[in-house]
């Protein structure tokens, strides 16, 4: 049952971490789902982007971020393969458990 314990968000930014500087970076989030992850990277960088196709997911993604995080995120409704961002350039692309 030790497996079970694990907080698989947690584990997860660490392995960023490890392999990307997040810190100050304008990050695309790609499949933000409910914004679990993007509440964990934003504190960190610079801006974030977090797209998810699901209209609800990104309602609920923008209800749980804290008014502290709200000026560096920017939620949006697309999908990976439909995606336009014109002008806007990015240091890190996340695609975080994105099928």
């Amino acid at each position: 049952m030790k497996g079970l314990r694990r907080d698989p968000e947690r584990t997860e930014l660490r392995a960023l971490r490890r392999r990307i500087p997040l810190e100050g970076a304008r990050i695309l989030e790609v499949g933000c789902g409910d914004g679990r992850l993007t509440r964990r990277i934003a504190p960190l960088a610079r801006a974030v982007v977090a797209t998810d196709p699901n209209e609800a997911f990104i309602a609920r993604a923008k209800a749980l971020t804290p008014a502290s995080l709200r000026e560096k995120v920017r939620y949006r409704v697309a999908a990976a393969e439909t995606l336009r961002l014109p002008g806007r350039r990015f240091d890190v692309a996340v695609l975080s458990w994105s099928l």
